[in-house]
């Protein structure tokens, strides 16, 4: 018999709703995994109501039915929503899903007003139905608008790379499929909020029944498992560095198509006779996938390093040939900017000077470490490891650094030029090297002050200093016999 699951005692059980109940029934049925996680985050963007309710019946009078105050602040409801998710541009599923009632209320109003009569043109819920129009036409042009800019940028640098002309292959099939068919039964629900007629109901529900959403969504899910067929994927491997920006911009395109999705099969469920629940349970279930599959691309690009170190050397090749950039601090600042973009949990230092100072590194395998000595600079960016233990822990390295390398002395007799003094301490003698090997880290040192050395470090926990330790306050006294220099030591350790 298995052990029973021990809880801690700040955790509580997961109640399991209704709404929970349905959803992981569809789940096992589809083989779906989705996480207890994922599935209170679900929780929290719908109410577990999530049929439709019934809206109140219109009111009748001799001369005609009245809309009641009630459907004018469901109305009202349902465009302050729009209203945010055109701030945002795009569908945005824990908007949509706190409304899916009211959405299929409005649905159900529209479908009253075109069975039951002929309303006043000065009533207000008329007035709130094309202003819902004007605010749905909004959020849509904008997803298109910057599904349009992706193709766009693919399409201008294509032919430069296989990945990227793979990524706009994969971008424009999926525009075709799913963008453009989502995007022209959405048109014809747009006509029913304002023509009000059989026609435009019909016309929409023809349009429906060749493209019903659940099975473009089920379709989507299909493709976004495949990797060939994933264009998030293909984005990331046209994109050098793998940035925070190409994977957010994909997953919030996606889950823009996914929810407009939901959003007409609630309205085509409060619009259209015979379609229910059904459909809405399962784009919600989809959705709830789709979080999953998010956070599992989300961990494997956090931890993966397909971006080194080919991303970032074309990083710090264009650093070097942009002639815009004439100083060690222009240099860093657009080069950290870069790495800073780059999706991933690795950290990293990076450092700019002139090369005609005496600075020396050793690197313990050949991608520890990006060295690049070109157009007057020296260029360094070094990648901490995370996937191996560390050789030496950071407080262990601080403790010894500060110790024994921060206060530096040499003799050389009879050798006046104390700078000559410094150049043969490094050249003649395998000091880098050493520290190295006996720290286990990758050791850049520079022999100048602070001013000529630009450099920077990702924040790191428990860490002041970046992964490892870094310090332009360390000093090489130097002794000609007769008299004494002291010059300033730049020194960095990657762990």
């Amino acid at each position: 018999m298995a052990d029973p699951i021990n809880l801690h005692e700040d955790e509580q059980p997961f109640e399991l709703s209704p709404f929970i109940l349905a959803i992981m029934k569809i789940a096992r049925e589809e083989g779906d995994y989705i996480s207890e996680q994922t599935l209170r985050e679900l929780e929290e963007k719908v109410t577990p109501e999530i049929v439709p309710h019934k809206h109140a019946a219109l009111v009748a009078s001799p001369k005609r039915i009245e809309i009641t105050q009630e459907h004018l602040d469901t109305v009202k409801k349902v465009v302050d929503v729009v209203k945010v998710m055109v701030k945002v541009g795009s569908f945005l599923s824990e908007k949509v899903g706190k409304y899916i009632g009211p959405i299929g209320t409005v649905a159900g109003v529209v479908k009253d007003i075109v069975e039951y009569f002929e309303p006043k043109k000065d009533d207000p819920v008329l007035t709130e139905l094309g202003e819902l129009k004007k605010q749905l036409t909004a959020v849509s042009k904008c997803l298109l608008m910057s599904q349009s800019n992706i193709s766009l940028q693919l399409s201008q640098k294509m032919t430069a790379h296989f990945d990227d002309l793979k990524s706009f292959v994969v971008e424009q099939d999926f525009y075709n499929r799913y963008t453009i068919s989502i995007s022209t039964l959405y048109e014809y629900m747009l006509d029913t909020l304002t023509e009000r007629t059989n026609e435009s109901v019909k016309l929409f529900e023809e349009v429906y029944g060749k493209n019903k959403p659940q099975q473009l969504v089920y379709d989507m899910l299909i493709k976004l498992e495949l990797e060939a067929a994933n264009p998030l994927k293909w984005a990331m491997k046209g994109d050098n560095l793998q940035s925070k920006e190409t994977f957010n911009k994909w997953k919030n395109i996606l889950e823009s198509v996914l929810t407009e999705a939901l959003f007409l099969e609630i309205y085509a469920s409060g619009l259209l006779q015979g379609v229910g629940s059904h459909g809405v349970n399962r784009i919600l279930e989809k959705i709830a996938r789709y979080d999953e599959l998010v956070k599992q691309w989300n961990e494997h690009y956090l931890t993966t390093e397909d971006f080194w170190p080919k991303g970032v050397e074309t990083l710090v090749n264009e650093v070097h040939e942009n002639r815009n950039l004439t100083s060690k601090d222009d240099k860093i600042e657009v080069l950290w900017k870069g790495i800073e973009s780059i999706h991933t949990n690795f950290k990293f230092y990076a450092a700019v000077f002139p090369r005609d100072h005496i600075w020396h590194h050793y690197k313990h395998y050949e991608s520890q470490a990006i060295v690049s000595d070109r157009e007057g600079f020296v260029i360094v960016v070094y990648r901490s490891k995370v996937k191996e233990p560390y050789v030496r822990d950071r407080a262990f390295l601080r403790r010894c650094v500060e110790r024994d390398d921060l206060r530096q002395r040499h003799t050389q007799s009879w050798q006046f030029n104390h700078w000559q003094i410094v150049r043969n301490y490094y050249n003649d003698y395998p000091i880098v090297e050493n520290s190295a090997k006996f720290y286990g880290t990758f050791h850049l040192v520079v022999a100048q002050s602070k001013s000529i050395i630009a450099s920077r470090y990702s924040e790191t926990e428990n860490s002041p200093c970046g992964p490892g330790y870094i310090t332009y306050d360390a000093e090489l006294e130097v002794f000609d016999g007769f008299t004494r220099s002291t010059f300033p030591l730049f020194l960095l350790h990657g762990l």
